[in-house]
């Protein structure tokens, strides 16, 4: 049974990176990382791991490879009366700087994500779709606490996470991630 990995990243003027692992029977949290510093610090973050560019990626003992790294869109919403502000475009020349890095094809929508797919769990509103997520998340060992990536929160790797468990789930079909969102949202 040989281990798989996809490596999920929720890029801004805060990052959210998550390294879930998975075989025909389990998923796990491998590892996971969240830091500011907008893009400069996501492409320092890439380059660190990367070995001889378009080639694959290394963490710890894990080999990743490109066509398994997925990343969570920028969508521009209609704000009614709220304005953009340059730190909610930062997503923008992140996601730029992963293109040039060979890590983001914008036009695969597997692994370019909406961001609604991030909440596998479901929920009335936006609110309450995160609450759910973190809620599910501490119950099935995926929770990743501030304390944990040295951060003031960990909503951008929660975030990951959620995108990493959806894309298994919805476009892998890793029967695991499926059995286990099932339960819960049968129980809760």
């Amino acid at each position: 049974m040989t281990d798989k990995y996809v490596l999920s990243i929720d890029p801004g003027k805060s990052s959210g990176i998550s390294l879930v692992a998975y075989n025909d029977r389990e998923i796990w949290l491998e590892d996971a990382w969240q830091f500011g510093g907008g893009t400069e610090e996501l492409v320092n973050w890439v380059e660190k791991y990367e070995v001889g560019p378009y080639d694959t990626l290394w963490f710890k003992h894990v080999r990743i490879e490109r066509d398994t790294v997925i990343c969570e869109a920028f969508t521009a919403r209609n704000t009614q009366g709220f304005s953009y502000t340059t730190d909610s475009l930062e997503p923008l020349p992140a996601i730029g700087a992963l293109i040039s890095l060979g890590l983001v094809d914008r036009s695969d929508k597997s692994r370019y994500r909406d961001p609604k797919y991030q909440y596998i769990v479901g929920g009335k509103d936006k609110a309450d779709k995160k609450k759910r997520l973190h809620k599910f998340l501490k119950e099935s060992g995926f929770y990743v606490a501030p304390s944990a990536v040295d951060s003031p929160n960990a909503d951008d790797v929660r975030s990951s996470i959620g995108h990493a468990l959806a894309y298994l789930q919805r476009e892998v079909k890793h029967r695991g991630v499926h059995d286990l969102v099932t339960k819960w949202i049968e129980e809760n």
